[in-house]
């Protein structure tokens, strides 16, 4: 603790003592005035019982005065000199990272709203993970990078679940139909695990240019960021799987690429039907032993955000900061208090 405005105390203080002197000196010569002008044969009078009494009401009055009158200058002193403690802290953050990955097909139109409804859910869940969403059809466009700003994050997708429930296509689907066909799965979580720094150090773009079918080069071992490699990664993958046209990157191979740089994958799967689409997104999430929910359970989002945050994840610890608090309550309260005793008193003292 200490008084951020130390040197405001002794000139208050100086001033208080001014002020006293000359009230004392003014009072001095009021009280000669008084000694003038004294009547004769008064000391009957302050023999009276009732005058001794209102002689001590009219002293213990004034100490009461005196006290409540420092309370109040002593509160707002303090007060103003500014009370407060310094604190050193180190903002701590979790390493994890997770990308919401979805696709924006024609198939996808009716379930979009309710999957952007899921991931809004699952915000309050996370606290101090980086977030980032890539929207996808037949190419991909990162909305924002990581980030932990969640009111921004909750801010954008409510921006983009607004123009879905609007039918506005050209606002939310910019740049997702830049090549042929429709919801190329593995194009899109090709992009969305090209959001993870390790990944992105590898040296591929987000729009492969191997040619269809093939896998991009694995040869050279996975790079890694400093930093990075204790760091949790994660994607929250919601598609239906319905795929029109020839991929870049096969849904398999995207897959492996995850399993290869320890990404985690999590299913969220828009297909209400068991047919080889949701076969093919089923089997795939269990043969690299990712999770896979259905859209329509209702238990998918806590599920998916027990699942996150339980994952084991070192934290990360930021520049330590100087906090300065302001801690005037007491001195406030003090001043508050002698500030209402100074009004009580002189009401008292009038009547």
């Amino acid at each position: 603790m200490e008084l951020m405005f130390w040197w405001l105390l002794p000139i208050l203080l100086l001033a208080a003592i001014l002020i006293g002197v000359l009230a004392w000196k003014l009072d001095r010569g009021e009280s000669a005035m008084r000694v003038a002008g004294t009547l004769a044969n008064t000391q009957r009078l302050r023999g009276l019982p009732a005058y001794r009494r209102a002689v001590k009401r009219s002293w213990r009055m004034g100490m009461v005065s005196l006290i409540v009158l420092a309370l109040a200058f002593g509160g707002a002193a303090m007060s103003a000199s500014r009370w407060v403690y310094t604190d050193v802290e180190t903002p701590e953050a979790y390493n994890r990272d997770i990308v919401l990955c979805l696709d924006v097909s024609g198939s996808m139109v009716e379930y979009d709203a309710e999957v952007i409804d899921r991931y809004l859910e699952m915000l309050p869940g996370f606290d101090g993970e980086r977030m980032s969403l890539v929207l996808w059809n037949s190419s991909a466009v990162p909305v924002f990078p990581l980030t932990d700003d969640y009111s921004f994050v909750e801010e954008q997708l409510t921006d983009i679940r607004e123009a879905m429930l609007d039918g506005d296509i050209l606002e939310y689907g910019k740049g997702t139909l830049n090549r042929p066909g429709a919801s190329l799965v593995g194009d899109g979580l090709a992009s969305c695990l090209l959001q993870f720094d390790n990944v992105k150090n590898r040296g591929q773009t987000a729009a492969p240019t191997s040619t269809p079918g093939t896998r991009p080069d694995a040869s050279a071992p996975p790079a890694t960021v400093p930093g990075t490699e204790r760091r949790s990664r994660s994607v929250i993958l919601a598609t239906d799987n319905v795929v029109n046209g020839s991929p870049t990157v096969s849904f398999s191979q995207a897959t492996e690429l995850a399993a290869e740089y320890d990404i985690k994958i999590y299913g969220l799967d828009a297909n209400t039907f068991s047919d080889a689409f949701q076969q093919e997104y089923e089997g795939l999430m269990k043969r690299h032993a990712f999770e896979y929910f259905r859209l329509e359970d209702g238990k998918s989002v806590d599920a998916i955000v027990d699942a996150i945050t339980s994952e084991q994840a070192s934290r990360w610890q930021g520049a330590p900061q100087v906090l300065i608090i302001d801690t005037p309550r007491i001195w406030l309260t003090i001043g508050l208090i002698g500030a209402a005793g100074v009004l009580i008193t002189m009401w008292r003292t009038r009547s």
